[in-house]
Formats: structure tokens, sequence, C-alpha cells
């Protein structure tokens, strides 16, 4: 055995198999995960429990003959042994694939470890009591508050060491830390519940930002709806609903999926107001999605993905970017595109100053949706629903319900009038409030 950590060490047998194999080619990428759990329920426990520590190790093995015919085997493997018999597998796969003057492993491209923010030196010191302490108060904050009550609470730590080598000499690791923290809670009398999850790359974060009073007075204002006479009003988004819309359409920048005809968006079309401009930047200090390198070894580009509301560029592979004698963007996941950090453009202006030139507006405060149904990537339609309120410059909002809001993402994109100076951080997601015109809720 090397002295290697052993993730490394598992990588680099890999392409030295593949190699003794006579394969043209050999990628292998190595994922050790250590994974810690607190959580609290209020229909089954009185305070938080730790669970105990869950390892997981997950390798992707790639092997090319020379004909260029690709094989892939993804498993679980922790032992030099296991290591092998995927590279075995994958090429035993090589046959099910046809040839490519393009397949084989990445180029090598100039690696960023210095400055990335990802690993949180106090891990190594934290202790089972702070975990379970972080849970605790913010379930003491929601009971606190007269009128809500905690359903459940849930704290997450991963420690992630990632390995890359090929067999064209390119070598890749890191290692980092991140941190989640899920919080539930609903009215008293269950009418209106409402959950959130905060995410980093630090412990101080989660354990610190309020999520749970924070919860408990949103929930709070979601009662006593009015009625509402004009539904053909600007309509003012908060930053956690827009982060939710622009996570969820991420996937349709993927240049394969725009070239299958499987996405609303195509090369350079203008999908939006001038005021909207999106960039992928897997490379953030400090970023929920920063990382040094793809699972393709390959360090991550700054996308522009809409740039002032006409596409930009598009996440591509190696094979793709060979094709199109260009660089791969560095977004390739075990499962298909792998989105960075997400950083939509601010404006100049706060809302206290947009508000005085709407008029009367309404405020989507939050979404109210589950699962994947309410968006359509091939074709852009959405079916929203939410929390508004009705609102007017010098005047307390009102609350008038639960709406529904059927339109597009072009359609939404095209209707940003303005958007505010608020930039805010939900999850991997940088995103300011936005005043959308066009649209009419029902």
């Amino acid at each position: 055995m090397s002295d290697n950590p052993l993730h490394e060490t598992l990588a680099a047998v890999a392409v030295a198999h593949g190699v003794s194999l006579h394969l043209a080619g050999v990628e292998a990428h190595v994922e050790h995960a250590i994974t810690r759990v607190v959580t609290w329920d209020s229909a089954a426990i009185l305070s938080a429990v730790s669970l105990p520590p869950k390892e997981r190790w997950n390798v992707t093995i790639r092997v090319y003959d020379a004909r260029g015919r690709c094989g892939v085997k993804t498993g679980k493997a922790s032992t030099e042994a296991a290591v092998q018999t995927l590279v075995q597998g994958a090429l035993e796969k090589i046959s099910d694939s046809e040839p490519s003057d393009v397949a084989g492993p990445a180029d090598r491209y100039e690696q960023t470890n210095v400055g990335l923010g990802i690993w949180d030196r106090r891990y190594p010191h934290i202790e089972d009591e702070a975990r379970e302490d972080t849970v605790n108060n913010h379930i003491d904050d929601v009971r606190s508050i007269e009128g809500v009550e905690p359903l459940a609470f849930r704290y997450t730590e991963v420690v992630r060491s990632r390995a890359f080598r090929a067999s064209n000499g390119n070598v890749r690791t890191e290692i980092g830390t991140h941190y989640a923290l899920y919080g539930r809670v609903q009215t008293s009398d269950g009418e209106h519940t409402v959950e959130h999850t905060v995410k980093s790359r630090v412990f101080a974060d989660v354990a610190s930002l309020p999520l749970g009073a924070d919860l408990a007075h949103q929930v709070l204002r979601y009662r006593d709806p009015k009625p509402m006479e004009d539904k053909a009003l600007p309509i003012v988004i908060s930053p956690r609903a827009i982060a939710r819309l622009m996570e969820a359409v991420v996937p349709a920048f993927d240049r394969d999926r725009v070239d299958a005809g499987q996405s609303f968006l195509t090369d350079g079309r203008r999908i939006g107001s001038e005021k909207l401009h999106l960039i992928d930047d897997a490379l953030q200090a400090g970023g929920y999605q920063t990382r040094a390198f793809d699972h393709r070894g390959v360090p991550s580009l700054d996308l522009p993905l809409i740039r002032e509301g006409i596409v930009g560029a598009l996440y591509q592979n190696p094979e793709l970017a060979r094709e199109l004698e260009g660089r791969p963007s560095g977004h390739s996941g075990p499962d298909g595109i792998w989105p960075g950090n997400l950083v939509l453009r601010a404006g100049t202006r706060s809302r206290n100053m947009i508000y005085p030139d709407l008029g009367p507006f309404l405020y989507l405060d939050d979404l109210v949706l589950s699962g994947d149904k309410w968006f359509d990537l091939s074709t852009g339609k959405l079916r929203l629903k939410g929390h508004f309120f009705s609102g007017e410059a010098g005047k307390d909002l009102d609350y008038v319900g639960i709406l529904k809001l059927n339109t597009s993402y072009v359609e939404l994109w095209s209707g940003i009038r303005e958007v505010a100076n608020d930039q805010q951080r939900f999850g991997s997601v940088d995103v300011s409030t936005w005043v959308v015109d066009g649209l009419e809720v029902g």
C-alpha cells in the first residue's frame, strides 16, 4: 500500500491496472465521504439525536480502446482488488459503445487549489455536543414564538475527499466540508407549513444563522388572507423564490440536451430582459458548489449562461468540446452536468427606492412546490404556486393567500423590469429581488 491517502491510492491503482491491460486510455474518479447527521422530529424524540457516522466510497472508471470506444463502470469500492474489478467491468462494457474520434481522457488544464475556501479548519474540533446544540437552539427559538410549532430539524455534515487520475498524467485531489441545516415549522393551527435549508462550507454559518426564528416569523405572516381585486399587477419576486427557479432550470443549459432538442433554449436566443445576467462560477471562494475539478478531472470555467438576456455559454463535456474544437466547461458530474455556484447580477437600487415607481404591486414571498412536475425543461413551461402579498410604497404588505401562476421561463425573464441590489445567498445561488411585468396570477 502507498503512504498516500487511500482515495488517491485507489485512483492510481485503477489507472495502473488499466494500462497493464493495454487500454488506450483510463480515467478514475474516487470519492470518499463521511456523513454525520443530527436529527429531531416532533413526533418521535424530545431533543436532537446524533446518528452514527456513515462512510461511503464511490468510484467511477472510464476505459477507452484504440478505436475510441468507451466503457464506464461505477460502484462502491474501498480496496485495490475492488477497484481492479471495476476496471474489468468497464472493459467488458466497451463492446456496447460506438467508435469515436473524440473519445478519451480529458486534456490537462491548469488547476487552482488556493483560495477556494472549501475546507473548514474548525471541522476536526467539532464535537457531537456542538452539533446537537445547533439543532436544539433552533427548536428552542421556534418554541419561544407564540403561534408556531417546530416540526423537524436536521443537521447534516459531509467531509468529502476526491481524487482523479488519468493515463495521460492528469492527477487531481481535493478535500472539502459541506454543512446543511434543514428546518420545518408550522402555524399552531396546522394551516401553513414552511421549510428551508441553510447550506455552507463552514460550521459557523449553520450554527449561527437564525433559521428557526426566521421560519417562525415567515409562517406567521401567512395568516388572515385579504381579498385581492386586481390580479394584473407588477410582481415583486423574493430572492429565495428566484433561487429555486434558477436552480431548477440549470440543466436546460447542457449542450447535449440543447442539441438533442430536449431544451427550450438554443444558442444565441434572446430569452429575457437585458437586466438578466447569470454566471456559473464553480471557483467562487467559499461557494457551496465550489470545487477544484469535475468528475472528468477538468477545472471549471466561469460560464456566462445568460448575457443580458441572451443565451451565452453552454455546459459541454470533454468529447463534445473536442468535436467543437473548444474546451470542456468543467461541469461533468456522476449523472450528467454538475452545476457550480449560480450568480445573478444585482441591480443598483434598493426595494425601498423601487417601490414608489410601481404603484400597487404583488409580492411573491415563497413558492409552495414539491417534486419536479412544476417545470418542463423541454418547453420552459412553469406551473407555480406560492404565498403572495399585496403592497404599495409606504404601506405594510397584506397577505392575500396562496395563488397560482402559470407562465414560462422566457415570459418570466422577459418581463423583468428591474433587479434590486439586495444580493443574498440561498444555497449555491446568489440572487436579488426582481420586479416583473406582464404576468397574471390565478
